[in-house]
């Protein structure tokens, strides 16, 4: 294959519809035939895909970010730094030191650059954190936001220079790539979505599925990625008829659907994927075939080619 790897995305407008349940057994199949496959974990609020392929979060490098600490030996109280602080993140009253109001910064270091003493000093404070595991015979990248901390940006933007670098110096590089978004159409998904090269946006036949899947499909739309949606819980009942005539109607491609399984419930509980479980594959429920299926219309869509 190619030096450059296919980038899929896994999103969706809310919680719960089985995103992250999409990403790691997409990463499963492509793992099973023999590509080099890398799953990334990009819901660093919630994140939990290495808990359905049974595994544990070990080793992990720190996510920093950028807060002004004021030397106040050196300050000469000129203000300069607050004049030019966009996010007003200074706050400075004439004949006083500057104080960082750390809620608002942005990490941009301009006060850092342009203070004429250089009494602004580089200080930072841990904000996440990025993991990097081997599960199941896949790669797997792991970003977490710290608990109180409100710099998610942050912790993606690591996660991506990460992929950068994995891309650019594995030896062998990979085949694939999977992404796994936070729910909702914030700037944290917008990060990931753009880095990809197709969209699965995951819903379900409720009304607030259907609100939330036109809300994302707007800003995928706006990112000028081709998408295709995949139906999770294809069978509840309830709404489901006015669901997918909801969805004829605004003309949207559907992937595939999954029904409501007990097969998908078990392979929670017992922390092994769906899609892992090869033997007698012939006996497997109608959550498994879906998948399959999904999986062949996949392959025939970004045109990829069968490995030898």
């Amino acid at each position: 294959m190619a030096s450059k790897p296919i980038i899929i995305c896994v999103t969706g407008g809310k919680g719960g519809t089985g995103k992250t349940l999409v990403a790691v057994n997409l990463a499963i199949m492509f793992k099973n035939e023999g590509y080099k496959t890398l799953l990334i974990d990009g819901d660093s609020e919630n994140p939990n895909t290495y808990l359905l392929l049974g595994g544990e979060l070990g080793k992990r490098e720190e996510v920093l970010f950028f807060k002004p600490s004021i030397n106040e030996e050196k300050c000469t109280k000129c203000g300069l730094c607050a004049q030019n602080c966009v996010p007003h993140a200074l706050l400075h009253v004439k004949d006083s030191f500057p104080i960082p109001i750390l809620a608002v910064c942005s990490g941009c270091k301009l006060c850092y650059k342009i203070c004429p003493t250089e009494a602004i000093e580089a200080d930072y404070k841990t904000v996440g954190w990025i993991y990097e595991l081997m599960e199941m015979g896949l790669d797997l990248l792991v970003g977490e936001l710290k608990p109180g901390e409100a710099r998610s940006a942050s912790v993606i933007e690591s996660l991506l220079e990460e992929l950068d670098t994995k891309i650019n110096d594995a030896e062998d590089g990979y085949d694939v790539v999977i992404i796994d978004t936070a729910p909702g159409a914030h700037c944290d998904v917008e990060e990931l979505i753009e880095k990809a090269d197709y969209v699965i946006p995951v819903t379900e036949p409720t009304r607030f599925g259907l609100s939330d899947l036109i809300r994302i499909n707007e800003l995928i739309t706006l990112l000028g990625k081709e998408y295709k949606v995949i139906v999770n819980r294809s069978t509840l009942l309830g709404y489901k008829n006015q669901f997918f005539n909801e969805l004829n109607s605004l003309q949207l491609d559907i992937l595939g659907k999954i029904p409501l399984h007990d097969e998908v419930v078990n392979s929670y509980c017992a922390g092994v994927p769906l899609m892992e479980n090869k033997k007698n594959s012939e006996k497997m429920g109608p959550a498994y075939k879906a998948f399959m299926e999904i999986y062949g219309k996949i392959k025939i869509w970004i045109n990829i080619k069968e490995l030898n």
